[in-house]
């Protein structure tokens, strides 16, 4: 029996493996990256997301499940539900509900423009080596093949 990792190539190289390959590979390695860095400064990914979309302006549990529901099948340890992140990101004090709104507190805001900063330095160093139209061709390939693929949300 072959050896999974090399059953796509075309060689036996590993050098040489088809694009399901590197996608899967990327995929993992950004994921770990991504959530070892935010578990660091206390947050899951999907916390995160949360956040960020509550710098824009107070927010209903409705509206975040919503705005979660494309990263919904992210999987990490921790909170499944909504309810659940919000409830840890308020215990933390990143967050305070009133009248069924979630608002970002001071020191919520605060963690995410630290944590902002970290994540833009991530970004940077997945990146390095791409000019703006190589990663820009890169991101409009992979919306195609998802298009390709049936996805729907471009």
């Amino acid at each position: 029996m072959s050896d999974p990792i090399d059953r796509d190539a075309p060689s036996g190289n590993p050098t040489e493996q088809m694009l399901s390959y590197w996608i899967n590979l990327v995929d993992t390695l950004l994921t770990t990256r991504v959530n070892e860095s935010l578990a660091e400064h206390g947050l899951t990914r999907a916390q995160w997301h949360l956040m960020n979309t509550l710098t824009a302006r107070p927010q209903t549990t409705e509206e975040l499940r919503q705005s979660l529901a494309p990263a919904a099948a992210t999987t990490e340890e921790g909170p499944r539900t909504v309810e659940e992140h919000l409830d840890e990101l308020v215990e933390s004090g990143w967050l305070v509900a009133e009248g069924g709104m979630y608002t970002l507190t001071s020191t919520g805001r605060t963690s995410g423009e630290r944590v902002a900063a970290v994540v833009e330095e991530l970004r940077a160093e997945i990146t390095e080596g791409f000019n703006d139209s190589e990663y820009q061709m890169v991101v409009q390939a992979l919306k195609t093949m998802a298009r390709n693929l049936g996805w729907e949300h471009a």
